[in-house]
Formats: C-alpha cells, structure tokens, sequence
C-alpha cells in the first residue's frame, strides 16, 4: 500500500501544455510509493491490465483492459503499473478547459470524479490511430497546435462512448455553473443566497434546479466537498487538526471537528489513524 504521504505534482515540461506517454516505457512516473495530487488533468487509455488498482481520493478501484479514466486536479492518485500498458496525457488544467466543448464539461461533471469509460471493440482501432499520431508528433517536433488537434478529435471520440451519455446525463448550464462555484469558494462558507445571485436566481429556484439535476442540495454539494478536502488534508497531509480547520475557514476548531464527526462518523483524529492502519 502507498505510504501516508501526498506529493503535490506538476507537469513534467511546464512549457508544453499537453505531454504524451506511453505507460509501459515509462514505468518510473507511475511506480510511486505515495500517493500525488496532480494539478493537471490526466487521461489514461489502459491497453492491458492485470488485475491491478489505482487509488483515487480514498477509494480502491479495478482497472481492466481498455478503460478509459480522466482524473481531474486536485484528486488524490496511486497506480500500481506492474502489468499495465497503455496511453498516458497529462493536460494543463487552464489548457484543458478552454479548448474542450462546453457539451464535454456538462456531460463529464460528477462532484466526485474519477470519470471512466469502457471502450467498445468497434471503437479500438479508431483510437488506436488517434494514439498513432499523437506518438508520432511527440516523439517528433511536438507542435502543440497540432496536439490540440489531436487532443480535440480524442475527447470527440470519448464523447460518443455510450457510456458518457448513459451515466452522465447532461445537466442544466446553471447548475454547472454553480458547482465550479462550489469548487472555488466552498472554503469560504458563503450563504446560499451568495451563489444564487451569481445565477440572478432565488435560493428557492436555485436549489430545485439542483436537487433536479443531481438529487442534492446546494448546500449538500459544498458539505460533500469541504468534507472531501477535510479528508484529504487529514489523511495525507502533515498539518494539524487546528492547522487544517483553519485551512478549511473556521475560526474554531471545535465546529471542524463538529462538522466532520457529523458528516463521516469520525472525529478528525480517529480518522487520521484509520488512514494510517490501512497505509
């Protein structure tokens, strides 16, 4: 099992936005110890796998053969690659989200990602040449107008995957709009009616448009995610109960503590030690 430990990750080549790997030649990116927090999308193309894990934010999953998974930045993330082979993009985060379609953003978010896909038989040899010739341009002059290219014809394809549209239903733009609100001020532990007036909706309007869409509330959504960084930081981090509450806006670390026995069963600390019996 990794260790107790989080390491913040960065692109390799900070000058390129968009880095191609293979993952069997290239077995020393992924054969960690410790868990990383990339501050980059990452999308893996598993062309053989053996019964092997990943980690991804506290939660064990099975990767097979021809698994497509995006983990987003910010996310927790092991692998154990011994057995696998396939195709690795890292994107810079600021980079991804301008170039792909706003259909792509609605469609693929999930509160809590990973996002993951099977890629049917008829589907292979057609990603298998989109892999071609990202290759071909890496290993060659590494145009970063011509990745993009390629890079949009890939995310294309992974939208027509049938299960992009059979477990993520396309949401309303309001509501998408108001969970990237989320994501940036859920620290900040605005009222609700902060993020209605962001949308030029009533509280009321804004949480049924919610709760329709994703059967939970506003206020659900920022516990879900003050709960997952508290999570974060508690198990992998090097900071105090006192140090992470504060991180987190409270003024007291007696209502931290409050909130996330609440919210997961365990007191912060009982938490941390969980963590580290299964490390």
């Amino acid at each position: 099992m990794p260790k107790q430990k989080i390491v913040k990750a960065e692109q390799f080549d900070k000058d390129v936005p968009i880095e191609f790997f293979m993952i069997e030649d290239n077995i020393e990116l992924f054969n960690l110890d410790y868990h990383y927090q990339c501050n980059f999308y990452q999308i893996y193309w598993f062309t053989k796998a053996n019964n092997t894990l990943q980690q991804v934010d506290f939660k064990s999953y099975e990767i097979t053969k021809d698994q497509i998974w995006v983990i987003y930045p910010g996310q927790m993330h092991n692998i154990n690659p011994t057995g696998v082979e396939g195709y690795f993009l890292s994107i810079n985060k600021d980079y991804f989200n301008r170039i792909i379609t706003q259909e792509f953003k609605e469609q693929s978010f999930r509160l809590n990602p990973p996002l993951w896909f099977e890629l049917s038989e008829d589907k292979k040899e057609l990603f298998k040449a989109i892999m071609f010739l990202f290759k071909q341009e890496w290993d060659s002059q590494k145009r970063t107008l011509v990745l993009e290219k390629y890079l949009s014809i890939y995310i294309t394809h992974i939208q027509d995957l049938k299960e992009l549209s059979k477990e993520n239903p396309l949401i309303d733009t309001r509501v998408h709009k108001l969970l990237e609100l989320v994501e940036k001020h859920y620290a900040s532990h605005s009222p609700t009616s902060f993020y209605a007036d962001k949308i030029a909706l009533s509280v009321k309007r804004m949480n049924e448009l919610v709760v329709k869409s994703t059967e939970s509330t506003l206020n659900q959504h920022i516990h879900n995610r003050l709960l997952l960084e508290a999570k974060r930081l508690i198990g992998y981090s090097e900071l105090n109960i006192q140090q992470i509450a504060e991180e987190l806006g409270y003024s007291e670390v007696n209502y931290f503590n409050r909130f996330f026995k609440k919210n997961s069963g365990l007191t912060p600390l009982e938490f941390r030690k969980q963590v580290k019996k299964v490390q």
